[in-house]
């Protein structure tokens, strides 16, 4: 038995797109691939495709044997597809896919597989270390014998941009290092067959797939939520510091980059990869809402219902339509993980002197028998949370129902406003009852 070749060899690619544009009459093909992979002698092969276009179009396998050229046509489903037929050990079969309308006539790539043929176990390789700083591609073998690379690809974004040729070997244990095009000058010792054709951005999102010589995929780096990196780990405008590598446990890290050798471990992993972890937890200012007001004892309680800590610095409150607002935060202000921080009137201050030096008073009243809106917002003027009590046709100050020694409380914690016994930094009820609007 001989050890399987395969030759996928790029072809031009027309436009990637069609339209109803006589300027544009384009047809794409993608995802070609056959299967079984080791075919038998004998065996049917049946090739598949993903072909698009407005316009109507035909589409059919055209493969070479014993350098004369066979056609098969192409069916229809959710792919197109064609069969062909099985032949002796031995016999080498390569194939493209054609697929024509009234104004043009597009190719796919050139496949090759030999009958009888054993398998290649491509599946020991792995996308090991992707750069798009000093943008090249690493592959490695995790397997125990040497593989050629031979007809095996990579598509970025959708589109094949590097075929491996007989020339690339990838020992046991070892690896095979790939530069694109924008960077060639820069490495003329690299020879033409390890230079892929594209770029590779380290800043926007990305999908680079390996493939095998029956495009088959191996792995798949798919990175889709870029953003999401830049959020919880500070990188300006997302830009990756150094390499996408592959940590000892498997796993994509951001880490400094080791171009042919060993990855170093990284401490941040990669967010955003499809099927890949979720962001960790991060402190949201959106976590903190207005949880009790009582205008008896004149207080505004604020609770935080997230996992950290939060700072009120710059944030501020507004009541009524009053032009200003009636109290600032600064730094000296934290509200603790699922905690209270309670604001007393300047009208109790005389009840509660250990505040009088300290950022815990705001400036005005509070009632409990007058139409009030009471609003909590960002340092960025967004609003976080709102109350609000007034007769229909009324407005701010005008006299309502005294509730009496009662607070407008969010009953459980940041739950639905009612009324219900005081609480100052603690938790308020599970239930109320319903705040009175006449």
């Amino acid at each position: 038995m001989k050890k399987i070749m395969f030759v996928a060899l790029a072809l031009v690619f027309g436009l990637v797109s069609c339209v109803k544009d006589k300027q544009y009459p384009g047809i794409t093909i993608a995802n070609v691939s056959y299967s079984p992979i080791a075919v038998q002698a004998d065996q049917p092969v049946t090739v598949s495709a993903t072909i698009t276009c407005f316009n109507e179009f035909t589409a059919k396998v055209v493969y070479k044997l014993d350098s004369s050229d066979k056609e098969v046509e192409m069916t229809a489903g959710d792919t197109y597809t064609a069969v062909i037929p099985g032949y002796p050990d031995g016999t080498t079969i390569s194939f493209y896919v054609e697929a024509s309308n009234s104004d043009v006539t597009m190719s796919s790539e050139v496949k090759e597989y030999t009958v009888g043929a054993v398998q290649v176990d491509y599946s020991v390789l792995r996308l090991n270390e992707l750069n798009g700083n000093d943008k090249f591609i690493e592959i490695y073998n995790t397997g125990t014998d040497a593989i050629n690379l031979n007809g095996v690809y990579i598509e970025k974004d959708g589109s094949q941009n590097w075929a491996g040729t007989s020339d690339v070997n990838i020992e046991a244990g070892g690896y095979v290092l790939l530069y694109s095009e924008d960077v060639h000058q820069d490495h003329p010792e690299v020879p033409e067959y390890l230079i892929f054709h594209s770029g590779l951005s380290a800043k926007k999102n990305v999908r680079i797939q390996l493939l095998t010589p029956a495009g088959e995929s191996i792995d798949d780096f798919n990175l889709i939520e870029i953003e999401l990196n830049g959020a919880a780990y500070g990188y300006p405008g997302n830009q990756a510091p150094a390499s996408y590598s592959i940590n000892a446990d498997g796993e994509w890290y951001y880490s400094d980059a080791t171009p042919g050798a060993e990855n170093v471990d990284g401490e941040n992993k990669v967010l955003g990869l499809e099927g890949g972890p979720t962001p960790p937890p991060a402190p949201d200012i959106h976590d903190l809402v207005l949880n009790e007001l009582n205008g008896n004892t004149k207080f505004i309680e604020i609770y935080n219902k997230g996992d950290f800590d939060l700072a009120l610095d710059g944030l501020y409150i507004e009541k009524d339509d009053k032009p200003a607002p009636i109290w600032t935060g600064d730094g000296t202000i934290t509200v603790p993980a699922h905690g209270y921080v309670v604001l007393y009137s300047e009208d109790v201050l005389a009840d509660h002197p250990e505040l009088e030096n300290t950022n815990y008073i705001f400036g005005s009243g509070l009632s409990g028998k007058k139409a009030i809106r009471i609003a909590l917002f960002t340092a960025e003027a967004e609003q976080l949370d709102i109350f609000t009590r007034v007769p229909e046709g009324g407005t701010w100050g005008d006299a309502m129902s005294n509730v009496g020694a009662l607070s407008y409380a969010r009953t459980p914690d940041a739950g639905e406003w009612k009324l219900a016994e005081e609480t100052p930094g603690a938790a308020n009820p599970a239930e109320g009852d319903d705040i009175p609007q006449e």
